[in-house]
């Protein structure tokens, strides 16, 4: 008996290192992990996953303010949205006002925006995580209106701005670490409205000379240097870029060329804005993916009337979109998929009272009739045709 038992302990035992022999050197012999094997068993796979929800200007107009001037609720604004922004793990937009010190004019009318510190504080409670600040109103203030911009985001949250700078430029600093993935950012603008000094324009991150108006050698090798100095250090590459031109559903020569030369550094994620509608998402292929949002259109604003266009352009102003994605890093592998979005509309009533930004989901048949602008054919057709027709079906996919 006692012969038997240490029998089937020696089998026991050779069973034992046997499998343990299999678990660390199964991919040796057939190039697979043992999770091929035994999925519900072990998986040494390490794999990591972060949710993205990317939106487009936060463009604060003197409409809005009037409202809230006569009453309204400041908290109504992104109460039917703010889901997105709650269940996932990094949100990023375009903070196209500055925020005031307490100092400044504020305006939300003329193409001359600064904007009360309330602002910020909505940014917040949003829960946002990344604003570019760097856009063509970035200046509507001087460098007293970035840098207040910076540090009130910087001194009341975790919010990281990108695109401006204090006398350090250092990108290196544009860094989130997410769920084990590390994100670096950067941020640029083709120009502002009001110009900056040349000795100031280290403080913005811009991608033409202000000089020329083009995009010279030098400020192409500025790009090169900045995305090497982040590149090797962060698994996703992420560049936010005001470009383009207003009032089109469709990128110009340059946003293409631009996206291109992201692409040939190594950009993983490029999103861009401007144009106040929305424009479409492609991904560039080649040694390196890249996707591309040419532009995600106005997430905040309130211009009943645009007077630089027509109907149609004046209807796409109220219309943004909100994209979702995951970001997967599996084994150091790094990959973007589950890429989805959804037209958000900023609703307010005839009255001009009631601002509301509305998931075109929800945007139901009282709403589209009281809208504003439903007299000038804003309507949940024009919303539906837009969104199929800028947008590709590979990435209309719901985000719920």
């Amino acid at each position: 008996m006692k012969v038997i038992y240490k029998f089937l302990m020696v089998i026991f035992v050779i069973i034992i290192f046997s499998f343990i022999f299999l678990v660390f050197n199964y991919d040796l012999f057939n190039g697979n992990s043992i999770d091929v094997l035994f999925p519900s068993i072990i998986k040494f796979k390490e794999k990591n996953s972060a949710e993205l929800t990317i939106v487009g200007d936060f463009l604060y107009e003197e409409p809005y303010y009037d409202a809230l001037r006569h009453g309204e609720d400041n908290g109504l604004y992104f109460s039917r949205v703010k889901k997105f922004f709650s269940d996932d793990d990094l949100s990023i937009g375009n903070m196209e006002v500055v925020i005031t010190d307490g100092n400044m004019e504020l305006s939300g009318v003329g193409y001359s925006f600064c904007a009360p510190t309330f602002v910020g504080d909505q940014v917040i409670d949003l829960d946002m995580e990344v604003m570019s600040t760097a856009n063509n109103h970035s200046n509507d203030r001087g460098l007293a209106g970035r840098i207040s911009t910076y540090n009130y985001f910087k001194d009341n949250s975790d919010i990281l701005p990108v695109g401006t700078y204090d006398e350090n430029r250092d990108v290196t600093q544009n860094v989130i670490l997410k769920n084990g993935i590390k994100f670096g950012f950067l941020s640029y603008t083709y120009g502002t409205n009001v110009a900056v000094s040349k000795d100031l324009r280290y403080s913005l991150g811009l991608y033409r000379d202000p000089d020329t108006g083009t995009i010279t050698d030098e400020y192409k090798e500025l790009i090169k240097n900045e995305v090497n100095a982040l590149r090797d250090s962060v698994d996703v590459l992420i560049v936010m870029v005001h470009w383009g031109n207003e009032f089109t559903f469709t990128p110009n020569y340059e946003q293409e060329s631009l996206a291109n030369y992201f692409n040939e550094l190594g950009v993983d994620i490029v999103i861009g804005n401007h144009s106040h509608c929305m424009q479409p998402i492609k991904w560039i292929h080649g040694e390196h993916d890249t996707l591309v949002y040419y532009s995600l259109g106005n997430f905040v604003s309130a211009d009943h009337i645009v007077d630089r266009t027509g109907e149609t352009f004046t209807n796409a102003y109220q219309l943004g979109l909100l994209s979702k994605l995951t970001v997967n890093k599996v084994d150091g592998v790094v990959s973007i998929d589950n890429i989805r979005s959804i037209p958000i509309v900023d609703y307010y009533d005839t009255n001009l009272r009631n601002f509301i930004l509305i998931p075109f989901d929800e945007y139901s048949s009282d709403y589209e009739e009281s809208h504003y602008l439903y007299k000038n054919n804003f309507n949940r057709n024009f919303i539906s045709n837009t969104y199929e027709s800028v947008i590709d079906a590979e990435f209309r996919n719901s985000v719920y």
